[in-house]
């Protein structure tokens, strides 16, 4: 039986302690001002902080990045990357995006459907990217459709992947050629582990 002195400490230091994982990745940070963040309250991803950090080293001003599913991540993208487009569902969501864009960041409003324009939204681009976000809705079709929008070097990311509704894209992707690399990890305000999976062929934007 775990000694409740020791449970109170453990507690204690994980909270209070300025060293501490849930202050220096902006986790206590996020619960403070309602949205994910650093502990400087810039915005990031709600993805797990393993691939944060690894995007964060990776992520450069010649890449172009799609998004299924606008937010916070749309502004951490745009300060790291060429541009961003994104598509989303949610009306009161987009309005909310789009008054707060830079301008290498675009937003495109579809209604969410099942293999229909939602995941074709990625088709109204001319541009093919090097990295695609799936991180919306019917995941499994715009994982699909994001594989003909890919350049050479592309890779796409997939987050929660570890739902199992989400499984059969592990083996589309493979199936495709890509190699599979997991991140698990805690989220901003959220206290589960969390799985992200990117899929990247040999050669590669982010040098792996």
């Amino acid at each position: 039986m775990v000694n409740p002195f020791w449970q109170f400490v453990a507690a204690r230091r994980t909270v209070f302690r300025k060293s501490s994982y849930l202050r220096v990745t902006g986790w206590l940070e996020s619960f403070k001002r309602g949205y994910p963040c650093d502990a400087e309250g810039n915005e990031l991803p709600w993805m797990n902080y393993p691939v944060i950090r690894f995007l964060e080293e990776r992520l450069n001003k010649e890449m172009a990045v799609f998004e299924y599913g606008s937010g916070f991540s749309t502004r951490f993208y745009a300060k790291r990357v060429a541009f961003v487009r994104s598509v989303e569902d949610n009306p009161k969501w987009f309005e909310i995006v789009t008054q707060q864009l830079p301008g290498n960041a675009e937003v495109i409003l579809q209604a969410a459907d099942d293999d229909g324009e939602y995941c074709r939204s990625i088709n109204k681009f001319e541009n093919h990217f090097q990295v695609v976000i799936v991180d919306g809705r019917d995941r499994i079709n715009c994982f699909q459709q994001s594989l003909s929008c890919l350049t050479n070097d592309g890779v796409i990311i997939l987050d929660d992947s570890a739902r199992k509704k989400y499984a059969s894209a592990i083996e589309v992707g493979k199936a495709a050629g890509f190699k599979v690399l997991h991140f698990e990890g805690m989220k901003p305000a959220s206290t589960g582990l969390h799985r992200t999976t990117l899929f990247y062929r040999p050669e590669n934007c982010l040098g792996l």
